[in-house]
């Protein structure tokens, strides 16, 4: 059944679960295997109902643990027996109901440990982690999870041991930690101090500390390094292009443990791990086309195997290729058959116009599954399209439809209405992440297309294979989504969509997740993807009700409804997640709710934030004439010095993206304002009315 495609194993498991949909017995049924396929809205277990040994038997996506996460503080239960798949589930929202000694057992287990795989944690995890223990923490740094170790703050490694502590912190991955709080030159600046780095050179024992720190260096210090810091290099998830030339200018000083780079062998490109991922001509040049074809018959698999990202294949198809175009008339290289594109390092060897007229129609059609897994450059891809429309000018079938892979990205309007998508087999072959992403003209495309056949729906099986291109749709299609598809579907990433489109979304999932609504860390961890769309109202509910809101959920809400929640709503609302509005200061959402708050009353929170508002707003007299004077200075200060909330919210583009720091100032005003819980909001209210009211 593993083998099977994920909408036959989705459609099994939802036979399992009509069986009996209490979430004990769905997790008792379903095979182990299978696990990751049941809805986390299945897994809303009633206190003491949650059997751990069997819930820790199995995989689980984090979506699915944070919903029985919460249970295990009433079991008894080693913690360090439990699977990283359940230790996932760890937020400030789930451990709500556990002890301080709980707590820390369950970060300790987080830890790095030999022969286990990592728990993978996101940074909101992270810094409640940090939140919750900040006041007790110890220097056996090897103890936490080595991405809790970014969010240390200096205070908290005494000097004597920072030496320790950066060596513990070397295991990190530093692309967890959103670039606006910029951990890295933060980190690195500290490292440099604690270990007595002058200049550029970095030394072995340097490098060694640094561990997966130098992934984060600029090209000056890659470069004057010791040649081992290409060791630290083999782990990083992605280098820029400064850090690739930098690397290659090290490795063409022929001082290197690989030598001088005329004489490397398959073997010595073998040793060199993912590092030949990141090369460009300026290497590839000095290596001879047979151990190139060798080492990529090796190489590619594997980088298909780990699904290495598209972007990456196809700039080194690019960069190991010769400019050199051959030319002459007709196919020189060789005509592409069966034996040819078995071959795994296929297509090197040609160049664009050689592929064309190797590529003859009848084998194209013969090994189109083939060829479209390894053709990654976009060039080439258009040209297997062009072939294809020409051997189906009447349309592509379903079939070969769903063998295109990533070549199906570089399809153009003429090409997609050439094409049969009437099944969710063919739907959910042209929406796989590996192959890359959509553009929104293209996947609303692909998916009205699907949609106007007689019979299909936005499913929860076409939900769960669609995801975020869910935002290319109308908000006219959205509105046909269903509560009961929208309930046993996985959670939806409706990031890109616009505010209407949240709203609605919003509306059908508060419909959805109604009947959790008493269990209020199921109904948050259920619904908190859609809060972009929800009314001021249903976030100031949220806040009573002890749910510990990170900051990613809460910049990603309304903007008119975050500059209308009160510093009262804000502190309910994320609880022990409160002191990350500290850590994202400089974040464009933040300033702008900081800014709409009097510093006294931030002061109450105890974090340190500083609003850019005066304490006093000038009182107007209370004269017509003078309150429409007194008007018109407030709407001449509005206008000037409040964004607008299309400007806040599209300079904030998620977690991992630099933000720009423009503050928000109200400061001299017309109108009498003292600050309560909802003088705020009628202040707003009052003062967009004069707004539309007044003459320019």
């Amino acid at each position: 059944m593993l083998q099977a495609p994920i909408n036959l194993q989705e459609t099994f498991v939802q036979k399992i679960i009509s069986v009996d949909t209490k979430p004990a017995e769905v997790v008792q049924n379903v095979p182990d295997v299978l696990a990751i396929q049941i809805p986390p809205s299945m897994l809303a277990f009633s206190d003491g109902s949650a059997n751990i040994t069997v819930i820790n038997k199995k995989t689980w996506t984090k979506d699915q643990s944070v919903m029985f996460f919460g249970s295990l503080a009433g079991a008894n239960f080693d913690t360090e027996q439990l699977s990283p798949f359940v230790l996932q589930g760890f937020t400030c929202t789930t451990i709500k109901t556990m002890s301080k000694k709980q707590i820390r057992q369950l970060i300790h287990a987080s830890r790095p440990r030999t022969g286990s795989a990592k728990v993978e944690l996101r940074e909101s995890q992270l810094t409640c982690m940090y939140n919750l223990i900040e006041e007790d923490l110890d220097q056996n740094f090897i103890d936490y999870p080595s991405d809790m170790l970014l969010y240390f703050k200096a205070q908290d490694v005494q000097k004597s041991n920072c030496r320790t502590y950066f060596s513990a912190l070397g295991a990190a991955d530093f692309s967890v930690a959103s670039s606006i709080l910029n951990k890295a030159q933060q980190l690195f600046s500290e490292a440099k101090t604690c270990l007595g780095i002058n200049g550029l050179n970095l030394s072995r024992d340097n490098v060694a500390v640094l561990g997966n720190m130098v992934c984060t260096l600029n090209s000056s210090y890659i470069q004057n390094s010791d040649p081992s810091i290409l060791e630290n290099l083999k782990a990083c998830t992605d280098l820029s292009a400064s850090q690739v030339a930098a690397m290659e200018t090290l490795l063409l000083s022929g001082k290197t443990q690989y030598g001088p780079v005329a004489t490397w062998t398959r073997q010595t490109l073998d040793n060199l791990g993912n590092l030949p991922l990141y090369l460009t001509r300026s290497i590839w040049a000095n290596i001879t086309t047979i151990t190139k074809r060798s080492f990529l018959q090796s190489f590619m698999p594997s980088l298909r195997k780990i699904k290495t990202p598209k972007t990456k294949l196809k700039n080194l198809f690019n960069q190991v290729t010769p400019l050199i175009t051959k030319r002459g008339a007709g196919c020189t290289t060789a005509n592409i058959t069966q034996v040819t594109v078995s071959d795994p390092a296929f297509p090197f060897g040609y160049d664009l116009t050689q592929f064309d007229l190797c590529l003859d129609i009848p084998a194209l059609k013969e090994n189109l599954f083939t060829i479209c897994s390894k053709v990654d450059d976009n060039d080439f891809q258009k040209i297997i399209l062009q072939k294809l429309n020409q051997a189906y000018p009447s349309g592509v079938s379903e079939q070969q439809v769903q063998l295109l892979g990533s070549v199906s990205r570089v399809a153009t309007h003429s090409d997609i209405s050439n094409w049969n998508i009437t099944t969710i087999d063919t739907l959910a072959a042209l929406m796989k992440n590996e192959d890359g992403t959509w553009t929104t003209e293209q996947s609303k495309e692909i998916i009205t297309k699907y949609l106007n056949t007689s019979g299909n729906s936005l499913s929860t099986i076409v939900l769960n294979n669609i995801r975020s291109n869910l935002c290319s749709l109308d908000p006219s299609t959205l509105s046909t989504i269903t509560a009961d598809s929208l309930r046993s579907a996985q959670p939806l990433n409706v990031a890109l969509c616009s505010a209407e489109q949240k709203r609605l979304l919003y509306g059908i999932s508060s419909s959805s997740y109604g009947l959790y609504r008493s269990n209020s860390s199921a109904y948050y961890n259920l619904i908190k993807s859609y809060l972009g769309g929800a009314p001021l109202m249903d976030i100031v509910a949220l806040s009573t009700q002890n749910i510990s809101m990170d900051v990613d959920i809460f910049r990603s809400l309304d903007i008119s409804v975050i500059t209308n929640l009160t510093v009262t709503n804000v502190k309910s609302l994320m609880g022990d997640q409160l002191p990350d509005l500290k850590l994202f200061e400089n974040d464009t959402v933040i300033q702008t709710w900081v800014n709409f708050q009097l510093q006294s009353d931030l002061d109450t929170l105890g974090v340190g934030l500083i609003t850019t508002r005066s304490n006093q707003i000038s009182a107007a007299p209370s004269t017509n004439n003078n309150l429409t004077t007194a008007a018109a200075s407030t709407k001449s200060s509005l206008s000037s010095e409040i964004p607008t909330a299309a400007t806040v919210q599209g300079s904030t583009t998620g977690s991992s993206t630099s933000q720009s720091t423009s503050q928000v100032a109200i400061t001299n005003g017309g109108l009498n304002h003292e600050k309560s819980p909802a003088s705020l909001v009628l202040f707003a209210l009052v003062s967009t009315l004069l707004l539309m009211l007044l003459p320019a």
